[in-house]
């Protein structure tokens, strides 16, 4: 029974009917306790995940790991890594996230993306800039054997997205992004879509210390969702976020801890129906 329970969370959460199938999840914890709105935010090493040409920013190589619990349940499993190195040509990035789920140690459902990504400047001057970027990314999707022993099977497919990013006074940032402009489809009998969304936003830093966003974000086929954050760095050493989403209505929090290159953070997200997701983070800057 426990099976057929885990398999039928597994429909819920991978349907066509449902954004769950290789979602845009949040791979950041710093991402996560904002509530999602960093589209506009200056890249780090999670920028492929929320705005590839935010990786114009970055100068220096990073490297990254984050794991979550999705709504705080066990079988659920949901990790990414990802690395960023500066080029002649603009910043490079490759990643990896791996969402599945497993009952007494066979995995039911596992979906695996891989991507690779780029981030230039267009235009770059004192006062502003205005920078571009993409990922290609290829979908993997494997299903366990079904109840009577049928084997699912897996399928594959590759996606597009593409980012626009502009600054202004190093002060006012505004961000655009497009999830699988090509409309990727993957399955064999059964053709699911997998999602396409558009995220816009904006950030202002009003203070060194402080920096507050606001970002709009369309999924195809659900409402638009607003997500609204700031960050607070307390202290060198310590950084307080916090954040709020609708549809559904979902409030978010966390820390980042940073000593020399090592950057640990830690997020928690509310569901008005779900569990809390917990979410952690660490990376290194060469």
């Amino acid at each position: 029974m426990k099976r057929i329970i885990c398999l039928f969370i597994v429909l819920i959460f991978s349907g066509s009917g449902v954004a769950g199938l290789f979602d845009d999840r949040l791979p950041s914890a710093r991402a996560t306790a904002m509530s999602g709105a960093v589209v506009a935010l200056q890249g780090d090493v999670w920028a492929p995940y929320y705005n590839p040409a935010s990786l114009s920013s970055i100068d220096n190589y990073q490297i990254g790991g984050s794991y979550q619990i999705p709504y705080n349940l066990s079988f659920f499993r949901n990790y990414f890594v990802s690395g960023v190195i500066p080029t002649p040509y603009g910043t490079a990035a490759v990643s990896m996230q791996n969402f599945g789920v497993q009952y007494q140690g066979n995995d039911l459902s596992s979906e695996y993306t891989f991507g690779i990504s780029h981030g230039f400047y267009l235009m770059k001057d004192v006062h502003s800039s205005l920078s571009a970027g993409y990922n290609l990314k290829y979908y993997y999707w494997s299903l366990s054997e079904s109840i009577d022993g049928f084997d699912l099977g897996s399928g594959s497919t590759f996606g597009l997205d593409i980012g626009l990013q502009g600054s202004i006074y190093n002060r006012t940032y505004i961000g655009v992004y497009l999830l699988n402009i090509n409309t990727p489809h993957i399955g064999a009998l059964t053709k699911y879509e997998l999602p396409q969304r558009i995220a816009a936003g904006i950030a202002y830093q009003p203070l060194a210390d402080l920096i507050t966003a606001i970002s709009f974000n369309k999924t195809s086929g659900f409402d638009i969702q607003v997500e609204g954050g700031f960050e607070y760095h307390i202290i060198p050493l310590l950084a307080l976020r916090l954040g709020a989403s609708t549809a559904p209505n979902r409030f978010s929090g966390g820390i980042g801890l940073s000593h020399d290159n090592i950057r640990f953070d830690y997020a928690l997200r509310t569901h008005p129906v779900l569990a809390e997701t917990h979410q952690f983070g660490l990376s290194y800057l060469f």
